[in-house]
Order: structure tokens, then sequence, then C-alpha cells
């Protein structure tokens, strides 16, 4: 169902601000007096911190002041899990390092160009350690040790069994066995960290401008880290060049400049640089699996065993510490039914960057496995790919479904997403003109990819699931201006969503407002209602709900002041575009600006017992425990041999993410994820060296896909609406979880006549090549 605005392709009204030019990011505040913070860092992977001398530094004729490691803050977590070690995160290196590129003392220039000459004039020595950068070499025993107290490398060690594995395996025609392995790559959202922090001595103030994705969590955070009052302090996020993922989480160069604002007494900018970035922000996946399926002869899935081995790093990054490889775990089963699931997750520490995360959080390596083993389980039976899929997956009528993890989706149809995809692939077609390809010695391969996103994790979710201090819910408040237009505060923050539309798209609807006299406010923790940012696709279900809520309560306060006024019936009054009138008699009317005068500056002429004012703020918690949108994607590909290269022919995706408040901000989505998917299926990977050296820190080694290497993308869509208000679900995310494991299967489908396996990503072309390669030999 659509409404006036809910359902409409409407154009980003803050596109023409940034385009033009006229966005202001954290790299633009400029404060009187401003100074700017650098960073020295560790050129070793692991060492012992033996001295520092920072007397050649301070003579720089632009040298302000200096933080050391003994005035270093900690970075407390907010996850209590069994299994889960408290690992010593600090602002600074604190005795030891322990990954190249950890901030080890921070100094501050009165000029930003002369930040770098001050760092090299700080001395440094560490006593180089033995490093570990491989997590299978860092499970063994022997092993270098990041926390020597700890006797091993193991961040977190869990495991999880549902249903009886064993008759499962027994009772098997087929047992698939795979090592499967996914790389460590990166957001890289155009805009890096970045923080201005301005501490106000008088009163005790302090204020930050930072890059972030939820201001109201950094606020609680900092007064927790910095043992500061909350009420004293205020973050604000103004427009954020992408966010991703790493900037839900708070890194120690944030911190340390804001400790240096405050042992200054005046404001100082830090902006990572893209070396930087690539250096330390935002690394996940790399999980490796060995994983085995057991399988029916006739396609259907028993059971799943896996052993999971997820290289963190030195730690996980607050706030998600290790979660992303958690929600791997629990995103496998995707949409399909099984009984019998086992697995043991080793979170290892090696002497690489943090892990953080990353657009599909987990799930990207979740749908490889699962979507891979489907495949190869149906090229071992002699079935057809889709035809295993349909032989497993959830029917429609077993929703709300619970998974065997005990995710509950809460609607959906996917065999009819399954098939009007195959539909609009030409599927059957395809498998016709690869024969006939092959004839000619050309490889093309048909992929195929499900999965399941759960998104707008609810706040028992959080809790229960996941041992998580943080809320699900978030919060709106609307407010009819004493002149008659809206505003709309929320609890999010936005980095190229859109918010600014989608949420005036609600509030108009739900008030029978005009679009154009809706204003939406978001990212100052101090101006808007508490609320717990953007991250797991939920704004548009969360915040949405809020704005539902508060929308619904302000129209029935003003249809009843109408009402008094008109003398008629609340019941009998109707809201459109921004006026309210008898549904019998649309001639009498009041403006949203009549009401609003009334409701704010003549009280008298109120209903009686009514309070003045037309303001509210809502929280809205989400009623399932996730909510879940899901996709199918088919890309058809054509390998080359001789090089391994291979080329996208067409790529179809066919996707089903609720009630479709915005069709052109659901289409950005799904093609911004895509280009990440495509990136981590095939072009990006932090590749170290056996010394824990990063070898891909920049553009000319890390590679990510441009408007070249993408492809055009046929999209298409079905609405099964969620149980959330308005029936909407979140879908930032889900392009970046199929990708990978779609074009593995379609270029596996293309090299089945060698009898090699796909089982890694990127799927460069000397990988490729190789495999081919070694079938020849």
């Amino acid at each position: 169902m659509k409404g006036k605005y809910v359902g409409k392709p409407i154009k980003r009204r803050e596109d023409p601000i940034l385009l033009t030019g006229r966005g202001r990011y954290v790299d633009d505040i400029k404060l009187p007096g401003m100074v700017y913070a650098g960073f020295v860092r560790s050129s070793y992977a692991h060492g012992r911190i033996t001295s520092i001398n920072i007397s050649e530094a301070a003579k720089h004729p632009d040298f302000v002041g200096v933080l050391m490691p003994e005035e270093a803050a900690p970075l407390p977590s907010w996850m209590k899990y069994r299994g889960l070690r408290d690992v010593p995160r600090f602002s600074l290196a604190k005795g030891k390092v322990r990954f190249v590129g950890e901030p080890v003392v921070a100094v501050v220039s009165r000029n930003r160009y002369s930040v770098d000459d001050i760092i090299s004039l700080v001395e440094v020595d560490i006593e180089p350690l033995p490093a570990v950068v491989d997590a299978e070499k860092a499970l063994q025993p022997g092993s270098p040790l990041l926390y020597e107290e700890w006797g091993d490398n193991i961040i977190m060690n869990y495991s999880f069994k549902a249903g009886d594995v064993e008759q499962a395996f027994a009772s098997a025609d087929l047992v698939i066995r795979r090592r499967y392995v996914n790389q460590r790559y990166a957001p890289t959202p155009i805009e890096g960290r970045g923080v201005v922090a301005d501490f106000d001595r008088a009163r005790g103030e302090l204020t930050v401008w930072d890059s972030t994705q939820f201001p109201h969590v950094l606020q609680t955070y900092l007064s927790q880290a910095l043992n500061y009052p909350e009420h004293l302090i205020r973050v604000i996020a103004p427009d954020v060049g992408g966010g991703f993922g790493p900037k839900s989480s708070v890194w120690p160069e944030e911190l340390a400049t804001i400790q240096l604002s405050m042992k200054l007494g005046r404001p100082v900018k830090w902006v990572e640089t893209r070396s930087e970035h690539m250096l330390v922000c935002g690394h996940e996946r790399q999980q490796v699996h060995y994983v085995e399926a057991a399988f029916r002869r006739d396609g259907k899935l028993l059971g799943i065993r896996d052993k999971v081995i997820a290289d963190i790093g030195v730690y996980g990054a607050f706030w998600t510490e290790t979660q992303p490889v958690m929600v791997t775990m629990a995103a496998i089963p995707g949409p399909y039914v099984f009984d019998a699931y086992q697995y043991e997750v080793f979170c290892m520490a090696t002497n690489k960057a943090p892990y953080s995360p990353h657009r599909g959080f987990g799930r990207p390596v979740a749908a490889f496995v699962m979507e891979r083993l489907m495949n190869d389980a149906a090229a071992q039976l002699g079935i057809d790919p889709a035809d295993i899929r349909r032989r497993n997956i959830v029917p429609a009528e077993a929703m709300p479904f619970k998974n065997i993890h005990g995710i509950v989706y809460d609607s959906g149809d996917y065999p009819k997403a399954l098939e009007e995809a195959l539909k609009m692939a030409d599927y059957h077609g395809w498998r016709a003109k690869q024969r006939e390809a092959l004839k000619q010695g050309r490889l093309i391969g048909v992929g195929l990819a499900m999965y399941v996103e759960y998104t707008t994790p609810s706040s028992e979710r959080l809790d229960k699931g996941l041992g998580w201090e943080v809320g699900g819910y978030d919060s709106a408040t609307v407010r009819v201006e004493p002149e008659g237009k809206v505003v709309v505060l929320t609890g999010t923050a936005s980095q190229g969503q859109g918010h600014y539309t989608v949420y005036a798209q609600l509030a108009a609807e739900y008030l029978g407002a005009r679009m154009e006299d809706v204003v939406v406010s978001e990212g100052d923790s101090k101006t808007c209602p508490y609320g717990f940012g953007a991250w797991a696709s939920r704004s548009t279900v969360a915040v949405g709900g809020a704005i539902i809520k508060a929308s619904t309560a302000i129209l029935d306060k003003m249809k009843r002041i109408a009402a008094h006024l008109l003398e008629a019936n609340p019941e009998d009054v109707e809201a459109e575009d921004s006026k309210l009138y008898v549904k019998d008699a649309p001639e009498k009317s009041l403006s949203f600006a009549e009401i609003a005068k009334i409701a704010w500056r003549q009280p008298t002429r109120l209903p009686p017992d009514m309070e003045p004012g037309l303001e509210t703020t809502a929280h809205y918690e989400p009623k399932a425990f996730t909510t879940c949108s899901y996709a199918v994607h088919i890309p058809v590909v054509e390998v080359d041999p001789d090089t391994g290269n291979f080329k996208v022919l067409e790529y179809h995706i066919f996707d089903d993410s609720g009630r479709v408040l915005n069709p052109l901000t659901l289409y950005g989505q799904i093609h911004g994820a895509l280009a990440h998917g495509v990136g981590g299926a095939v072009y990006e990977e932090l590749v170290y060296d056996d010394n824990g050296q990063l070898l891909t820190s920049t553009f000319m080694d890390y590679l990510i896909p441009s408007a070249v290497e993408m492809f055009n993308v046929n999209i298409e869509h079905m609405e099964t609406p969620s149980p959330q208000p308005g029936g909407f679900k979140g879908m930032g995310e889900g392009g970046a979880i199929a990708a990978p494991a779609a074009l593995a299967n379609a270029v596996q489908d293309a090299l089945n006549r060698f009898g090699v396996v796909v089982d890694q990503t990127p799927l460069k072309p000397e990988y490729i090549k190789n495999l081919i390669a070694k079938h020849l030999r």
C-alpha cells in the first residue's frame, strides 16, 4: 500500500547541498585557537616500548603539547559474553605495541602541515618481539603471545549445538567437507575518521565534533572512559562522508585527541590520512571455516558441523568486539531448514589492526559458507543449484520461522523470491546458452546465492543474545512549531542513507503534512533525543517506528483541537496538506499554523484540561526479535582460462525488504552495497607480510571497484510487510552480503568441467588461473 509520500521515489533533499560543496564535515570545523594532533605510530607489529624521548620535538617552533602513554585512558567494553576475554585497550600503547600503526605518542602542532615534522622528531625505542600474523598459527602451542598473562592467544572461544548432529551425519548419503577462507578487507568510506574537541575550562564543558555513526553512544562512552560528567559532554556528528561500520566504533585516536583538548584547554583537531585509515581502521571478515555438511541423496540438508578460526587482530574494537564472527554463525543457516547444527569458534589475537564492523557484519562470510556448500553438494549429487535450494528453503507458511540457531525470521516468502529471481534472470535460458558456449570453448557460469539479513535487533536480542549493554530501541521528537512547520529530531546520525528525506516522508505521511513543511534534524547529543545511532540497517525501522508513534500522537492532539474549534467530532477530522478539515464538510478547516498558534500561544482556546504545545518524544522498541530482509542474487560470468580473469555478463537481484519507503533510496542502497560486495569478492584484500607489515596501505595496492569495474544491475523487488509500524525492514547491507557467494558460485559453475573447488575470496585472476592449472597438471 502506497500513501501520498510513503512508497514514492522522492529525490533526496540533502543531495543538492552536498553536491554543490555546501556540506559541513569534521574537517570543515574551524575554531579560534585550534591546534592539530598527530600520532607517533609503531613501526613494529610486536615489541616492548623501552624509552620515549620528546626533547627534540618540543624544540620545534610549532610544538604545542604531547600526550604520553602513562596518560592514556582506557577503552572499556560494553559486552559481557561467555568466553570473551577483557582485552586491555587504551588511547595510546602502554608497555607494548601489538600492531603496526598502533598510536604510541600524540603530539600537537599549531600548524597542521608541520604535524609530521614534529612526529618525526619523537624518538621511540622499541625492543622487537616475534609476531604472529596467521590466526591458525596463533592457535598453536608455542606461538608468540600478545597478552602473556593469558597463556594463549584466544580472545574468545565458544561453542553451540542444536539437534542430533551425530545422527544427521550417520544417516547422510553425502558429506561435504571444505575449508572455506574469506580474506581481511576494509569498508573505505570517502571520508575517514575525524574529530574536533573543544574543552572550555571555565565552564567545564566538552564539545566534540566527530565523524561518528552514534553521537549519543559516543557521549555516554566518553563520560565512562574519561570519568567525566556526561551532562557536560556534547557530541555533534556533522555531515559524515560514509560510515559503513567503523564509525560505529570508538578509536584510540579519537579518545587521545579529546584528552589533548582537555589537557590544553583549547580546540584540537585530528583528521586521519588515507594511509592511516587503511593501516588501522575497519578491518573485518578474515575467517577460516573447516565445515562439514550432511545431505541425503535427494539434496535435503540434514546438518552442519563447523570449526571456525577468526583473525580478530589485536582486539575487537569497541563496541562490537567479536560480534561479526558471532553474527556469521547465527546467519549461516540462511533461508534453509535443517535440524542439526554444531560449531566451535576461536577468535584469535594476532599482530594486526583491530577487528571492527564492516558493511554486512559477518553475514557475507555466512552466505559464502552456506551458498558454496549448497552448490558443491548440488554438483556432487547431480542436482541443479536451483533445485537443491527448492528442497531446503523455508516455506512461506512457516513464517514467522525460528531457525536452528534460534533467530526468528519475521516474515517473507522465500520460495516465491527464488522463483521470481530465476524468471527475471532467464535462468533456464542461460543454462542452454551455457551448453552452447561450452561447445565453442567458452566458459560461462551462472551463479546463485540467497541470504537472510536480520536487521534492527531488539533490546532482548542484544542483551540476552549477545551479552551487550545496549538498547535496540530508538527515539524521535516531533514538534509542530507555532508557524505550523514540522520539526523532526531523531536519535540517529546520517552518513548518506537519505535520513533527511525518508524521515520527512514518514512524518508528512503520518501527520498529513506537506513534505516541504517538514524539517529533519539529527546528530546532536544535546538537542536530539537519546538514540543508539545508525548501524545494523536499523534506522528506518527503529527511528521510523518512533516517528510514526510521535506523529500519530501529535495528529491525534491536533484533531482534538480542530474538533473543539470547528464543533465536530475528532473522529470526523482528517489531515492533508498541512491542514485539518471535517470529512463531510471540507470547507470547515484549519491550517497547521492556525492550530499551532492556539496550541502554543493561546492555550485558553484549547479543549478543557489539555496541556499547551504540540511536541512529543516517542521511543520505539522493535516488536520482533529481529526484522529480516532477504534477496536472491544471480550473476552470469564468463571466465578466461588463459588469464584467470572473468567478466560479469549480467547481474540480477530480487529483493524483499518489506514495504518500500522510497524506491530511489532503496535502489541506491542496493547498488552501493553491491559495489562493496564486489570489492570483497574480487578486488579487496589487506595483505600482511610475516613481520606484520601491511603491504596494501594505499589505493595503488588496495584495489576497490570503480565505475569502470562495475556493471549494470537488474533489480526487482516484492513487498512482504514486516510486523513493525509501516511494514518496513532494514536493507542497507544486502548487496555486500550476497555478492561474494554469488560470484564465487558463478565462477565455480564455469569451472565445473575442471573438477576444481572455489574455496576462497578474493577471486583474483592468479587464484582462478592456478585452480585451472592444477587440474591440467
